[in-house]
């Protein structure tokens, strides 16, 4: 069984690569531990990792003694997790906007309300399930941060004369996430937002840390030209190598191929990304 997001968690998100896939949870592993250190994880705390995809942050959690409750809306991504921690942990079939009738001390996200399109909800059934003196956890992408720039260059060092064709690509994206529904709640808050939300939700003793990085290194971090092509960055969007097909005519890809396939496989770009942790606690 499978559905876009575990399709993406599964293959899309590496372009097939297995050497990719290592690649990324290795780079995802420090804010699986920082989100874990300053949710102040330890035995016996019942953690709910909402959102919880392939497991990761859940996965970490129950290496620290907690107990953990995964959950997602997506089953199949449910079965991922049970294939591994199996009867260590509950699972449970949910939004994060209407979590049921479940308990936690601590609750955890990471890249789960980029999708969600009524954040102030979410936060509120956060700490609904949370027991009094409970902690909340997130990290976020702050996907405003150097979003111009992105779709100017796609992070490539030099883009030649093919800026108009990466413009087509960056549309072909904005246009298959519009459909999917999903592109307004990527874009539509920052770090102050989060905030906010969590302050209007009830939350106290709160603490954001905001890193925004520009660096030189190729676009997500790929060396191989095909498994870039074959690369999607979010579960709601098409593989490079869909939008080409669908933006661009076949002599438009080779134009592009030859300005960009170089720099990759030498490793050459600029990366500008921005992501947020919050903490906070229910009042006890």
């Amino acid at each position: 069984m499978t559905d876009r997001w575990a399709e993406w968690l599964r293959l899309r998100r590496s372009g097939g690569s297995e050497e990719q896939r290592r690649r990324t949870l290795q780079m995802l592993a420090p804010v699986r531990d920082e989100l874990l250190d300053i949710a102040e994880v330890g035995p016996d705390d019942v953690l709910l990792d909402v959102g919880c995809g392939d497991g990761l942050i859940g996965l970490g959690a129950l290496e620290r003694g907690a107990r953990v409750i995964f959950s997602d809306i997506s089953a199949a991504c449910l079965d991922d997790c049970r294939a591994v921690a199996g009867d260590e942990a509950e699972y449970l079939l949910a939004d994060a906007t209407s979590l049921g009738d479940v308990t936690a001390d601590i609750v955890t996200t990471r890249s789960v309300l980029i999708y969600v399109d009524d954040k102030s909800r979410a936060f509120a059934e956060f700490h609904r399930v949370l027991r009094p003196g409970g902690r909340l956890a997130i990290f976020e992408p702050i996907n405003r941060f150097g979003l111009e720039e992105r779709k100017a260059t796609w992070g490539f060092r030099e883009t030649g004369d093919v800026e108009d064709l990466l413009m087509k690509i960056a549309e072909e994206m904005d246009r298959v996430q519009n459909e999917a529904g999903g592109l307004d709640a990527m874009i539509d808050f920052d770090e102050r937002d989060l905030l906010r939300l969590a302050e209007e939700a009830g939350f106290v003793e709160l603490r954001l840390q905001l890193i925004a990085e520009v660096a030189r290194r190729p676009p997500l971090e790929v060396r191989d030209w095909d498994v870039l092509l074959d690369s999607s960055p979010n579960p709601l969007a098409p593989t490079l190598r869909e939008a080409m097909d669908a933006a661009l005519t076949a002599g438009e890809q080779a134009r592009l191929t030859a300005v960009l396939r170089p720099q990759v496989e030498h490793g050459e770009g600029v990366t500008r990304l921005a992501r947020a942790f919050l903490s906070g606690r229910k009042p006890g």
